[in-house]
């Protein structure tokens, strides 16, 4: 496998990371022409039971590119068109006012000039996402409980769009990139669409299709890896909602709700660059790869996207052309449409640390 010595250099930096005790273990996959391989280190507790490549993690964000190929399935086969507005299926979204400017008063509003639409939700342009202000609108997200966080919403999706819905937008639709409750309500489209529940969605469209065994919406409890806040001096538990991952959730969201084994994912991205089955056809494989945004959209996109970047619909797009995204709880998976490979990776502590940043630069060697 050409893959195969970037995966002993990330393998090296991962077990010194389980020997500080920064990590727990990990699991990493890389696939390419020659198949799907994949290693496992430490333990999927501290002082538990080994890590295997079996092992369930929280994909959380990485979660958002299933979101973009669905849709992207869909529209090949005429359910959906990427310029379709989205209150053909979400009427909660329909005749949207729009505040006059982001961190107006809630009534400070004017009408939207034109619907959302499809192709909005998947470039993450709607006008609803993170808003860094503070401000009447992310106060009122807050309340209503709809702001971006590392698990699915505590409500029925039915619920989460009726709130998102109720609510302005912070801008006009199309105008900036905003993260993350597209990804929820395409989720919600997807399966209104469909007519079927978004786990039955998931199961047809993705999962059989390329022979993903171990990836859903619900996880066997003790293979699960848990999950460590390594923001301190060492690891800590990760505060994990009660049956997060392991009973039905209440929303089954495509935003951050996938549970899978890391060779799942890296199979799920091969699939998106030619190794084994496609799952879409090479025109909407480019439009998934290809940067959506122009500049001033960016405007507001801050440290999700690295400098140079773009997104795609639902992907990021980096400067040398890998395609992927990473998760909050130490997960990350890209793929390289220009030679054909997709590695995935997950360690289960948070994003933003020093263990995590240290996992995520060692990660990239897999593609040198």
């Amino acid at each position: 496998m050409a893959m195969a010595a970037g995966l002993d250099r990330l393998a090296d930096a991962l077990d010194a990371l389980v020997g500080e005790r920064a990590i727990a273990g990990w699991v990493a996959s890389a696939a390419d022409a020659d198949g799907l391989e994949s290693r496992a280190g430490g333990r999927r507790a501290l002082d538990g039971p080994a890590m295997t490549t079996g092992t369930l993690f929280f994909q959380t964000s990485c979660s958002k590119p299933y979101a973009g190929v669905i849709a992207l399935r869909f529209a090949e086969r005429g359910v959906l068109a990427l310029d379709d507005p989205i209150d053909r299926w979400l009427p909660e979204f329909a005749e949207p006012r729009v505040l006059r400017e982001p961190t107006a008063a809630l009534d400070d509003t004017e009408p939207a000039e034109r619907a959302i639409t499809v192709r909005d939700l998947l470039a993450m342009t709607p006008g609803f996402g993170w808003i860094d202000e503070e401000c009447a609108l992310a106060a009122a997200y807050a309340e209503r409980g709809v702001l971006p966080g590392p698990w699915p919403p505590n409500m029925p999706a039915s619920e989460y769009v009726a709130r998102l819905g109720s609510l302005p937008l912070a801008n006009q639709p199309g105008r900036l990139w905003r993260y993350h409750q597209s990804s929820e309500v395409l989720g919600v489209l997807l399966a209104r669409a469909a007519g079927a529940p978004i786990e039955s969605v998931l199961a047809d469209e993705v999962c059989a299709p390329i022979g993903l065994a171990d990836t859903g919406f619900v996880g066997v409890a003790d293979r699960m890896a848990t999950v460590y806040d390594g923001t301190g001096t060492r690891l800590e538990p990760y505060p994990v909602p009660e049956g997060a991952g392991t009973v039905p959730p209440q929303t089954c969201s495509l935003a951050n709700g996938i549970v899978s084994a890391i060779p799942d994912h890296a199979t799920f991205l091969g699939s998106l660059v030619g190794v084994g089955p496609a799952l879409l056809g090479p025109a909407s494989a480019r439009l998934l790869t290809t940067d959506a945004l122009m500049e001033a959209q960016r405007a507001v996109a801050g440290d999700f996207l690295v400098e140079g970047a773009g997104w795609g619909l639902h992907v990021e797009v980096r400067p040398n052309g890998l395609i992927g995204w990473a998760g909050g709880l130490g997960t990350i998976g890209y793929a390289d449409p220009a030679t054909g490979r997709a590695a995935a990776l997950g360690f289960q502590v948070g994003i933003g640390t020093p263990a995590a940043e240290r996992a995520f630069d060692a990660f990239w060697s897999v593609f040198d």
